[in-house]
């Protein structure tokens, strides 16, 4: 898949639409499970963080454009395309 930024990154998830991303040699996902959006350590199998409801897609723009993962936000990470784009994955 092309470079993703945060803008096209916050459309997609607006949309309802998963997403499997890479950083730092680690694998992470934005999805859906039971009406809640979740950030997962895909790496460790790990919940992150329960975001929001499934229908709430300004919060869960939000607070995923200021969540932290090792040293940057992922907004950060999308608009400076420091994650790995091969392994990018819009669901």
């Amino acid at each position: 898949m092309s470079s993703v930024v945060f803008n096209d990154l916050a459309d997609y998830l607006q949309h309802g639409r998963e997403i499997e991303f890479t950083y730092k040699g680690r694998q992470y996902s934005i999805t859906n499970h039971s009406g809640y959006w979740h950030l997962c350590d895909d790496t460790d199998h790990i919940l992150l963080e329960t975001v929001c409801r499934f229908e709430d897609k300004e919060t869960l723009v939000s607070r995923i454009s200021n969540t932290v993962i090792e040293d940057l936000t992922i907004q950060q990470m999308f608009d400076r395309q420091v994650y790995d784009t091969e392994k990018l994955s819009i669901i």
